[in-house]
C-alpha cells in the first residue's frame, strides 16, 4: 500500500476519477471539493491537500482530503489504512481541527490522531446521507426564486445560524464565497407575501450528481412546510437536468430527517464528525 498527497486538485481528479466514478454518491463531498477548487470557489485553495491510497499495482483504492481551513474528510478507505492515512496527513495538515467520515473510520482516525498529538476530541455532530428516489411534491403557499446579489447578507446570516444550531464548527461561508455561489444560480429562496422564509442551495453537479445544501428556515417560519417545498423545488429542477440528487441531514434533527423522507429521500449511510480539542480530557 502506498499513499500519495498532492495540493493539485486537477492532478488528484485525473488520478482518482476511475475510483470516484465507482461510487460518486459515497464521495459527493470529495468530488464537490475538487470541483470547487477547479472552479475557483474554494478560498485559500493552495492550503488544501488531497490524499490517495494505492495498491501494489498503483490502482487507487482509497481517498481523503483536507480542504483549506477545515478538517480532514475521509472517503472510502481499504481495511488497515486509516492509521497510515492519519500518519501521512499529520505531516502536511497537523493543524486540522477535526475529521469526518463513515463512523468506524472517523472514530479510528480520531483515536489515533488524539494519541499522536496528545489532544482530545469529541463528537461534534453526525449526519445521514440521503438519495432522492420518487419525488413527492407538497403543496405550500408561496413561490421559489433564485437568490440574487441583494440577498447575500440574508444568506450569510442564515447559514451562520444554521451552523451554530447544528453544532458545526467554523468557518462559515464568507460573504464573498456566498456571493460567488449565488452568482452561479444555485441558491434559492422560498418567499411568502414577498418575504423570504426559507433557503436551499445545491452544489455544483459532478459525475451526474448534485448535492442539496445548505437548507435553512429561521425559527419564526418553521412548521409551515417551507423547507419541504423548497427542497422539493430544487430537487425537481435538478431532476429536469437529468441529475441524481442527494443531501445530508443532521441525525440529531428529527424534523429534518422526517421532511426529507416525506418528500422522497432514502437513507444511504451515516457519517460522524469529531472535533479536536487542545487538551486530552476527552480521550
Amino acid at each position: 500500500m502506498r499513499i500519495e498527497i498532492t495540493a493539485d486538485a486537477a492532478r488528484f481528479r485525473s488520478l482518482t476519477e476511475p475510483f470516484l466514478l465507482c461510487d460518486p454518491l459515497r464521495h459527493t463531498v470529495i468530488t464537490t471539493g475538487i470541483a470547487n477548487h477547479l472552479t475557483g470557489m474554494q478560498v485559500d485553495a493552495d492550503h488544501s491537500r488531497f490524499l490517495s491510497v494505492h495498491d501494489a499495482d498503483a490502482t487507487v483504492i482509497g481517498v481523503a482530503m483536507r480542504a483549506a481551513g477545515r478538517g480532514v474528510y475521509l472517503g472510502a478507505l481499504p481495511a488497515g489504512s486509516v492509521v497510515p492515512v492519519a500518519e501521512a496527513l499529520a505531516e502536511v495538515a497537523a493543524d486540522a481541527d477535526g475529521v469526518e467520515g463513515a463512523t468506524e473510520d472517523a472514530t479510528e482516525f480520531a483515536e489515533h490522531w488524539g494519541k499522536r498529538h496528545r489532544i482530545g476530541y469529541h463528537e461534534a455532530y453526525s449526519t445521514r446521507l440521503y438519495r432522492l428516489a420518487e419525488l413527492n411534491f407538497p403543496s405550500v403557499v408561496g413561490s421559489a426564486r433564485r437568490a440574487t446579489d441583494s440577498d447575500v447578507g440574508l444568506c450569510v446570516e442564515w447559514t451562520g445560524a444554521m451552523r451554530r444550531e447544528s453544532g458545526m464548527p467554523p468557518p462559515s461561508l464568507t460573504p464573498i464565497a456566498i456571493r460567488n455561489r449565488i452568482s452561479t444560480g444555485r441558491w434559492w429562496l422560498w418567499e411568502r407575501d414577498g418575504e423570504p422564509v426559507s433557503l436551499a442551495a445545491h452544489q455544483v453537479p459532478v459525475f451526474g450528481w448534485s448535492r442539496i445544501g445548505p437548507v435553512y428556515t429561521p425559527p419564526a417560519h418553521r412548521g409551515r412546510g417551507y423547507a419541504s417545498i423548497l427542497t422539493a423545488h430544487v430537487s425537481r429542477t435538478l431532476r429536469w437536468q437529468n441529475l441524481h440528487v442527494c443531501l445530508f441531514a443532521d441525525t440529531a434533527n428529527p424534523t429534518a430527517n422526517h421532511i426529507y423522507r416525506t418528500i422522497g429521500f432514502e437513507p444511504v449511510r451515516d457519517f460522524r464528525h469529531y472535533q479536536f480539542t487542545s487538551a486530552a480530557t476527552d480521550l
